[in-house]
């Protein structure tokens, strides 16, 4: 069964990283399981820190640094009010999406949790430079949250997960079927139709077999629907307002596949608009989770 065991939490110290952090906590106490919480350092890619010429210069740069970086982790603890025994604190230096999913696949973690915005948020329309570029490329799973003002008083009772009926769209059942059993969660499976379509109603007999894809799935509740739009994103984001859904998971790829570096608009979209967290996997799949129908992709080194 997949668990968040392993969160990987990238921070700026901001307060719409406190509010993903406390999300994070939420999820690994479920599982007893940790955070480590990642602060990259971009000096050395700004123009300033690119003229540090010295050796001496760097490191001295680095040492000073980190120290900051240090303090500032305990501060964020304590104001976030969060267990400071299941955190543990690393600082990188270098380009922000790099480090950050360099760090998720070569140690594993269960998912990398981040902020849709931060220090450098613009507009509450747009997601950061930084969690587009690990969405679009880490092959951990990641899980975007976008800051809600209103409190967090955190549960999962409702999962939607979209489908396009493509093998890419289904690598992410596995994961919502897990996310569902662990906290007796219901699962929206939810197809989403061109306007062209005649009876959409007949496209439930298309949703896939779950039990093909978890050996528990008998055990979650599930409903289907299937609606019609020009653009699926607005129905997914309304539809997730209107059944209060705790998460979205959905793959990062759909029936056009596509390469890595590429995501759908569609996934774009649910990310940047969606008020509840948006758990997305991408393809290859990632060899934590171990579906029935993609064994053979587990035998795969990451490469």
């Amino acid at each position: 069964m997949y668990r968040f065991e392993r969160l990987l939490c990238p921070i700026d110290f901001s307060d719409a990283a406190q509010y993903a952090t406390q999300f994070a906590a939420y999820l690994a106490g479920k599982e007893s399981g940790t955070i480590t919480l990642m602060y990259v350092d971009e000096h050395e890619k700004d123009p300033l820190g690119f003229l540090d010429h010295s050796d001496q210069d760097v490191a001295d740069y680095r040492s000073s640094a980190a120290a900051v970086a240090q303090k500032r982790f305990s501060e964020f603890i304590t104001t976030a009010a969060l267990n400071s025994g299941r955190f543990e604190f690393i600082v990188r230096f270098g380009t922000a999406y790099r480090e950050i999913i360099d760090e998720a696949e070569v140690k594993r973690y269960s998912a990398v949790v981040i902020a849709t915005e931060g220090l450098g948020h613009s507009s509450p329309h747009l997601i950061g430079r930084t969690v587009e570029r690990v969405v679009r490329l880490c092959r951990a799973p990641v899980i975007t949250v976008r800051p809600n003002h209103n409190g967090s008083d955190w549960s999962i009772k409702t999962i939607l997960s979209p489908t396009d009926f493509s093998e890419y769209s289904n690598y992410a059942i596995p994961y919502a079927i897990s996310v569902a059993r662990r906290h007796r969660a219901k699962i929206i499976l939810l197809h989403v139709a061109d306007l062209t379509t005649q009876n959409p109603e007949l496209l439930t007999q298309k949703f896939p077999e779950l039990r093909h894809y978890h050996e528990q799935a008998d055990e979650i509740q599930i409903e289907k629907l299937v609606g019609r739009d020009v653009e699926p994103e607005n129905t997914i984001v309304r539809l997730a307002d209107e059944y209060s859904v705790d998460l979205i998971v959905m793959g990062t790829h759909g029936a056009r596949g596509m390469r890595r570096v590429q995501v759908g608009n569609v996934v774009e979209e649910v990310v940047r608009r969606s008020t509840a967290p948006v758990l997305t996997i991408t393809h290859p799949i990632h060899k934590t989770v171990f579906p029935l129908r993609f064994v053979e992709d587990y035998d795969k080194p990451l490469s």
